[in-house]
């Protein structure tokens, strides 16, 4: 159902007042009308997380908790890798429950523990499920800080689970774990360490980044025979400043499989990201590189803004899915197969200083492929540059996020050029790359050009979706050069030809 109907009768169902869709879910939860239409509406078919179709777009927090939630084909990954014969389904960072529906598609009947720090959130989770009759717990609660703000437990009934506060969270120990948690997150290293046994005789990771504290947290919670899966960024396979922490996972046999995720499969970001399996006593690593064998699968909406004619049209979506013919071959047996897969020796990767990047492991037929000049794929990326740049916007921040452009802008000043200028250097060129826009401080400032400063354009609402739109189309562009200047200088740099250089694409 396209997004803007679903979340419409979603709102008749739920009657939600003053766009508060959390506390109409909350409502909604002890309500079993409520949860009796809301099945009429998908046909009884509860397979799907359908609220989070609705957050994702409409409320996740992109900027401050980098709210993701998982794709239903990275869910069903993580459900396959992390069966056992155990009872309890552990979900560390759970959003809106698209990983732990995952698990219970799988087996309705396993006690479901979920963990999750956005209040906002936390009346879906318990709405997905009350409406799937999920035994169990949530718990609303900081996995980094330990700090517990409220707890619910689901007891089964007849046909919905019903919700019970209590004071104190259970003690978790999980058969399953499955975690797909924000991501490259700063986070506060408590003191002193030894009192806090996630890290007790471990490295501890970074203050800039908190990747491995989700991992480590989850794994202080895993019995000996249980199985963990985690969905995050490809950076952790090889950053410098988390090794320590690597090697540690690694040399403790703690690491079962890694799998490269293909791009586009999340619907606000479009970071690499990659799939990491955990089990205790494992003796090789198993890689994997999904990255070219994604199915498509296409999306519809509505235009959200910008007047009738945005309103009325249909726009097409295209994302990547793994089909469950390639779930299947990454959860079984691992046999050398070019290009795709490879069982590795500990003590190889430690000769590799333990980075996980599969395509460092993996063989690759030996055939000498061609690209394109090095100079015509950096002419058309500065092409695609300079011709972003030839408008530049300037505007007040307020004025920016009632425009709706304030994201634009936060991702534009968080690109840095210095790695594309080292690139374009080592292979004897300048990327051309400009400012496109600017926030400022200054009110109702908003340059191209408004001369009137209490007043501000009609014209504007009908400018700004387009250039919103030939933004993310140019922005779609220099993503796909770059990634074929990556796949160019990739053989060159691993044979030498191209010397040392170490930065990443």
């Amino acid at each position: 159902m396209e997004l803007s109907k679903l979340k419409q009768k979603i709102w008749d169902i739920f009657s939600v007042k003053n766009d508060d869709f959390s506390s109409a879910c909350m409502d909604a939860v002890y309500d079993e009308k409520k949860l009796t239409a809301y099945c009429d509406l998908v046909g009884g078919d509860l397979s799907t997380d359908e609220l989070q179709k609705i957050f994702q777009y409409y409320y996740a927090d992109r900027e401050e908790k980098m709210q993701d939630y998982t794709p239903s084909s990275l869910a069903k990954l993580c459900a396959r890798e992390t069966s056992t014969d155990g009872e309890v389904v552990y979900d560390l960072c759970a959003g809106s429950g698209a990983l732990t529906i995952q698990k219970w598609v799988q087996n309705k009947n396993k006690t479901f523990v979920c963990e999750e720090l956005d209040k906002r959130v936390i009346p879906l989770l318990l709405f997905n499920m009350v409406v799937r009759n999920m035994g169990g717990w949530v718990i609303n609660r900081n996995v980094l800080t330990l700090e517990t703000i409220s707890v619910y437990h689901l007891q089964k009934g007849k046909r919905f689970s019903t919700v019970i506060r209590e004071e104190q969270a259970p003690e978790i120990i999980a058969d399953e774990i499955i975690s797909n948690p924000p991501y490259n997150i700063k986070w506060d290293v408590p003191w002193p360490l030894m009192e806090d046994e996630r890290f007790f005789g471990k490295p501890i990771p970074p203050k800039s980044n908190a990747n491995f504290v989700f991992v480590l947290t989850a794994q202080s919670r895993m019995k000996e025979t249980g199985r963990c899966a985690f969905i995050l960024p490809c950076g952790c396979l090889s950053s410098d400043y988390e090794a320590e922490v690597r090697e540690y996972l690694v040399s403790t046999g703690l690491i079962e499989r890694v799998i490269a995720n293909p791009d586009k499969m999340f619907e606000s970001t479009s970071i690499p990201t990659c799939t990491i399996i955990f089990s205790y006593g494992n003796k090789s690593v198993k890689f994997y590189d999904c990255r070219k064998k994604a199915e498509q699968e296409q999306r519809y909406q509505n235009g959200q803004f910008g007047g009738k004619s945005f309103e009325n049209r249909t726009y097409q979506k295209t994302v990547n899915i793994l089909s469950d013919v390639l779930i299947d071959e990454v959860c079984g047996e691992c046999k050398e197969i070019y290009g795709f897969s490879q069982e590795v020796a500990l003590s190889e990767i430690a000769k590799c200083r333990y980075i996980l990047v599969p395509s460092r492991y993996i063989k690759f037929e030996e055939e000498e492929k061609t690209h394109r000049p090095y100079a015509d794929i950096m002419a058309d990326i500065n092409r695609i540059a300079r011709e972003r740049a030839v408008i530049k916007i300037t505007c007040n921040e307020t004025l920016a996020k009632q425009l709706g452009i304030y994201e634009v802008a936060k991702m534009e000043t968080k690109e840095s050029d210095e790695g594309l200028n080292k690139v374009f250097e080592l292979l004897g060129g300048k990327y051309d790359g400009k400012r496109y826009i600017t926030l400022s401080k200054s009110k109702n400032e908003f340059k191209v050009e408004n001369q009137d400063k209490e007043f501000l354009s009609s014209l504007v609402n009908l400018f700004l979706p387009m250039w919103k739109q030939h933004i993310f189309y140019l922005n779609q562009e220099e993503n796909r050069l770059l990634a074929e200047l990556r796949d160019a200088m990739l053989p060159e740099l691993m044979n030498g030809k191209l010397g040392n250089f170490k930065e990443e694409l």
